[in-house]
C-alpha cells in the first residue's frame, strides 16, 4: 500500500492542481457509477428468504376451481409471514412477489370468488366480465404477470369497425356521430384528421400532450422513498411538470388544442375509463388512459378470470393460500403494530411480518381500523376527495354467434350530445326519461376462445353512469329482497339500456336469451364498496396533490395499503400499486435505488437467472 501510495503521490505532484481535481472528481465518479450499476444488476431481491418451493404432490389439492378456495380455518397456512385483505389484481401481484421473495402470504377476500373486479361469473351457461373490458400497453406488463402467474397469460388484439379502420378498441359516438379510435398514434391522428380535416395540428397536440403527460411517472416512484419527508422534497424538486399536468382539467387541455365542440368530445369521450367528466377529472389521468390505449386495446385470452387462474398458483408455490367467501371484520393492532386480522366468524389470523389492505382506502379507514387509530386528517382528506362514479350494469345472454349478430370486438363509448356535465346531471335528475350514456362491451368477441368453450352463444356487459343516489332509498336492505319497487328501477335501466344496445346491434333484437342488472348497491354487495364507487377515490387534482397519506406504508408500523387508490385507476394501475407495495415491504426506496433503478421486478429476474444456471 505505502509503494502504490508513493506512486500516486509523484503521479499527482507533477499533475496541475485543476488536472488533479479533474482525475479525483472523475474517479469518485466513476465509483459511483460502477456502484449504482452493481446495485442495478445481478442482485438478489432486499429483504430475500430463501425457501424451498413446494412440490406437485405438496401443493393444495382443490375440490373446485383454484380462484373458489372457500375459507375455513383448516386450510390456513402455517407461519404466515404476511396477510393481504381483499383479492383484487393488485393483492394477487403482491402476493406473487412476496412469495418469490420467500413470503408464505395469506389472500382473504369476502367474495365467493377471488379476482376482485378481474372476476368474471356464469349465470345459465353465459360467462360475463365485470371490470376488464379492455387493457392497454400489455408489453410493459407481460413481464411482472409472467413473474407472478405460473402459466402465460395471452391477449387478443381488439379489431375492425363497419368503417373498415383496422385495430380499432374504442368507438367514440356523439348523437349520430361515430368516431373509430384506431392502434397506433399516427394512425389515431390520420383518422380523426380525416373527421375533422382543419384541426390535424390540433389533433397532433393532443397526442403530443397526452403522451407528455402521462410520462410524469417520477410521482409513483417517490411513493416508496422513504422517509417521507424525503419524497415530497424530491417532488417538490423533480415535479413540477406533474403539478402543472394534474391541476389542468381534461376539459382545460382539450381546449387547448382546439375550439370545436365535437372534437373535444371525441378526445374526451374515454372518460368513463377513469370515470370524472372531463370538466373536473385531472388531466393528468385522462391523459394516462388515452395514452394506456393509444398503442391497441387487448382483452384477456379466455377471459379476465385467467389472472386469479393463473396467479393463485404463485402464492400457494411458497407455501401461502387464496380464501374465499369470509370477511375480515378488523384489522388487529398492538402498540400501533399491525399482528393480524379478526374474521367475522371470530377466528384470529396472526401474521409474523405485515398486514396489508387491498380493499380501498373506503374500507380500510372506515371498517377495518378502529376509529382511534385513524387520524382526523386523513377521514377530512377521504371525505375531501369523495368516491368515484358509480355505474348500472346490464348483462346480456344471447343466442348466436359474433359472426351471426354482427358483433365487433371495439367498444362503444355513447354520448346523447356532446355536453357531458349536462348528460349526467339530466341522468341524475330524471333517470326514467333523460338520454343515457352507455359503454358497451362484448366478451364473447373479443375472446378468441369463446366459441370453445361455450359455442354459439354470446354477451354483452352495458353499463351506465348513474349516482348512487338514485338508489340511496334502499340502502341497508338485503341483496335479493329489496321489494317491488327496487325491481322496477332496475327493469326500467334494463329496457333502456337494451334498447340503446340495439340501436348499435339490431341483429341481436329478438336473440336476447338472459338480462340481469346490477346497481350502485349490487356492487357494495360483491365487490364490497361503500358507495357503489367504481374506481375508489374520485380522479381529480385533490386527489393527486394528497400524495403524502396515499402510499404504501400508513402511520401504523407493519400496516401497508395497497390497490388502485394509491396510484392510478383500472387494472394496470392496481397491478403497479402491488409492485409499489412490494418495493416498499421488501426495504427498496433508498437513494441509491432511486438513482440506480434498482427495482424488485429485475432483482427475481436475476435471482431465476441465478437459479437456473445453478441447476
Amino acid at each position: 500500500m505505502g509503494v502504490i501510495a508513493n506512486s500516486l503521490g509523484a503521479v499527482f505532484g507533477v499533475l496541475p492542481p485543476w488536472m488533479t481535481a479533474l482525475v479525483l472528481v472523475g474517479g469518485v465518479v466513476l465509483a459511483i457509477v460502477v456502484y449504482l450499476r452493481q446495485e442495478k444488476s445481478a442482485r438478489l431481491p432486499r429483504s430475500y428468504i430463501p425457501r424451498q418451493p413446494l412440490t406437485e404432490e405438496e401443493m393444495p389439492k382443490h375440490a373446485t376451481e383454484i380462484h373458489r378456495d372457500v375459507y375455513s380455518r383448516k386450510k390456513l397456512p402455517k407461519d404466515i409471514d404476511v396477510i393481504i385483505i381483499g383479492s383484487g389484481i393488485s393483492a394477487l401481484t403482491l402476493g406473487g412477489l412476496l412469495s418469490r421473495c420467500g413470503r408464505r402470504v395469506l389472500v382473504l377476500e369476502q367474495h365467493y370468488i377471488a379476482g376482485g373486479a378481474t372476476h368474471m361469473f356464469e349465470e345459465r351457461g353465459y360467462e360475463f366480465d365485470t371490470g376488464v373490458h379492455y387493457i392497454g400497453n400489455v408489453s410493459r406488463r407481460q413481464p411482472i404477470l409472467d413473474l407472478v402467474s405460473e402459466g402465460k397469460i395471452e391477449w387478443d388484439l381488439m379489431g375492425e369497425t363497419p368503417q373498415d379502420i383496422p385495430k380499432v378498441y374504442d368507438e367514440i359516438a356523439i348523437g349520430d356521430h361515430v368516431y373509430g379510435l384506431p392502434a397506433g398514434r399516427q394512425a389515431f391522428i390520420d383518422t380523426l384528421a380525416k373527421r375533422f380535416p382543419s384541426e390535424r395540428a390540433g389533433i397532433e397536440k393532443w397526442v403530443q400532450m397526452c403522451r407528455h403527460a402521462s410520462r410524469q411517472d417520477q410521482y409513483f416512484t417517490l411513493k416508496v422513498v422513504r422517509p417521507a419527508w424525503l419524497a415530497r422534497l424530491l417532488l417538490r424538486f423533480m415535479g413540477g411538470a406533474f403539478y402543472k399536468v394534474f391541476n389542468m382539467t381534461a376539459l382545460e387541455a382539450a381546449q387547448s388544442v382546439t375550439d370545436n365542440k365535437e372534437l373535444q368530445a371525441v378526445l374526451l369521450g374515454q372518460f368513463g375509463d377513469h370515470g370524472q367528466t372531463p370538466s373536473k377529472a385531472s388531466f393528468f389521468m385522462h391523459a394516462s388512459v388515452v395514452n394506456h390505449y393509444i398503442r391497441g386495446g387487448y382483452y384477456p385470452r379466455g377471459g379476465s378470470t385467467v389472472f386469479a387462474k393463473k396467479m393463485i398458483p404463485a402464492i400457494e408455490r411458497m407455501g401461502g393460500r387464496v380464501l374465499v367467501q369470509q370477511y375480515v371484520d378488523e384489522v388487529i393492532v398492538e402498540n400501533n403494530t399491525a399482528v393480524g386480522v379478526r374474521m367475522r366468524n371470530g377466528d384470529v389470523i396472526r401474521a409474523r411480518e405485515a398486514v396489508v389492505s387491498s380493499a380501498g382506502v373506503f374500507n380500510t379507514y372506515e371498517r377495518l381500523l378502529h376509529g382511534d387509530l385513524v387520524p382526523d386528517t386523513i377521514l377530512d382528506k377521504i371525505e375531501a376527495i369523495g368516491p368515484s362514479c358509480s355505474m348500472v350494469y346490464l348483462f346480456v345472454g344471447m343466442r348466436g354467434t359474433a359472426e351471426e349478430l354482427g358483433l365487433r370486438t371495439s367498444n362503444i363509448w355513447h354520448y346523447p350530445h356532446a355536453d357531458f356535465d349536462k348528460v349526467l346531471e339530466d341522468v341524475a335528475d330524471d333517470p326514467e326519461t333523460a338520454p343515457l350514456p352507455l359503454f358497451v362491451g362484448l366478451p364473447s368477441a373479443k375472446d378468441s376462445t369463446w366459441k370453445q368453450r361455450h359455442g354459439n352463444t354470446s354477451t354483452a356487459v352495458i353499463l351506465t353512469m348513474c349516482p348512487h343516489s338514485v338508489w340511496e332509498e334502499w340502502e341497508g336492505t338485503e341483496q335479493g329482497k329489496r321489494g317491488e319497487a327496487y325491481e322496477a328501477k332496475k327493469k326500467m335501466f334494463g329496457e333502456r339500456m337494451l334498447e340503446g344496445f340495439f340501436h348499435y346491434y339490431p341483429k341481436c333484437r329478438g336473440k336476447v336469451d338472459y338480462t340481469d342488472v346490477g346497481s350502485s348497491l349490487t356492487f357494495n354487495h360483491y365487490l364490497n364498496s361503500l358507495r357503489g364507487e367504481v374506481y375508489g377515490l374520485a380522479n381529480d387534482a385533490a386527489r393527486f396533490a394528497e400524495h403524502d397519506w396515499l402510499r404504501p406504508e400508513t402511520n401504523i408500523k407493519n400496516f401497508y395499503l395497497t390497490g388502485q387508490d394509491i396510484v392510478t385507476v383500472g387494472v394496470t394501475g392496481a397491478l403497479m400499486a402491488g409492485v409499489l407495495t412490494a418495493h416498499s415491504m421488501l426495504g427498496y426506496g433508498t437513494l441509491s435505488d432511486l438513482f440506480s433503478g434498482r427495482n424488485v421486478i429485475e432483482d427475481i429476474m436475476h435471482l431465476d437467472k441465478q437459479q437456473r444456471s445453478n441447476s
